[in-house]
């Protein structure tokens, strides 16, 4: 089934009306990083080459592409990362490779890379819709370049992932906690495209699909506050998909955002509609009391 525009867009301000209006309070509950993030980063490390302090890439002064470039440096200018500094590399010659965050918050996931990887310099470049959640931010000492833009709002209309930014090709993009934001299964696989054109060839994706409706908790509570948020809305259920849930937050009057449940076809689905773009590298469930609330997925550019 694919969605009207009419309901699309319903959700769509729903959902940016409860992030502008919680920004504070949402964020205060955003601060630790998700234990998925661990696995994520693991993943992507490897399948960029890079290796941890200490570590050699293996081709020795064969990576060297000039007299005076350092062997950290000539790998990153080859256009794969092959290595992180060794013990007693300045800081100067750290390895640089950037990194493209849509959806980025309250910039959290930057502040774990930044202590997963110490190493390396990060070129960060993140978009968000809501300012608020962004400015609430303790961020990283990285610097951060960082877009407002609506990018739900924008795919709505018929545009691509690429016009909703300037970031530059990246070796590494991430998305968390937003697809299930996306109504639609067609705007979701927009965006997984978009993301997967954002790196460079060899480059990887993640991205986390939220799967709340396992936890009978959630499940329950979900099932009353979008029985009250359709009625409130004016919402035919009919309208929306499998899966589809307006959620509440802690009991304030009418704060509802849509959020998609992902079910594990559904996942899977997701993953096919881009098999000729990319390939993953890494799937599995982490994070919550269930440690299976989030669905991750890990995918290396073609």
């Amino acid at each position: 089934m694919t969605m009207d525009t009419k309901t699309a867009e319903i959700l769509c301000k729903t959902t940016a009306d409860f992030y502008r209006a919680q920004a504070a309070s949402f964020s205060a509950t955003r601060t630790a990083p998700w234990h998925g993030w661990v696995r994520c980063v693991d993943a992507m490390t490897k399948a960029l080459g890079v290796m941890r302090r200490g570590a050699s890439c293996g081709v020795g002064s064969q990576c060297s592409v000039d007299e005076g470039v350092s062997h950290e440096e000539a790998c990153f200018l080859k256009g794969s990362i092959d290595c992180l500094v060794d013990e007693g590399i300045s800081s100067a010659n750290s390895l640089v490779f950037s990194v493209f965050d849509l959806a980025c918050g309250n910039l959290r996931f930057e502040r774990y890379l930044e202590e997963a990887l110490p190493d390396a310099s990060l070129r960060i470049y993140a978009v968000d819709s809501c300012d608020e959640l962004v400015a609430s931010a303790d961020g990283p000492s990285a610097p951060v370049t960082y877009e407002s833009s609506d990018i739900v709002g924008g795919l709505i209309e018929g545009l691509p992932l690429s016009r909703l930014h300037h970031a530059p090709q990246s070796d590494m993009a991430v998305s968390f906690g937003f697809l299930h934001h996306v109504p639609g299964e067609e705007l979701r696989v927009r965006v997984l495209e978009g993301l997967i054109d954002t790196v460079r060839p060899g480059g990887c994706v993640v991205v986390s699909l939220w799967q709340f409706m396992n936890n009978s908790t959630l499940a329950a509570k979900a099932e009353v506050t979008h029985a009250q948020a359709t009625k409130a809305l004016g919402l035919a259920p009919d309208k929306l998909d499998e899966g589809d849930y307006l959620l509440g937050w802690k009991n304030v009057e009418g704060a509802w955002r849509y959020c998609h449940h992902f079910s594990d076809e559904e996942v899977g689905r997701l993953v096919a509609a881009v098999s000729n773009r990319a390939h993953v590298i890494d799937s599995f469930g982490a994070d919550g009391r269930t440690g299976a609330m989030n669905r991750y997925v890990v995918l290396q550019r073609i």
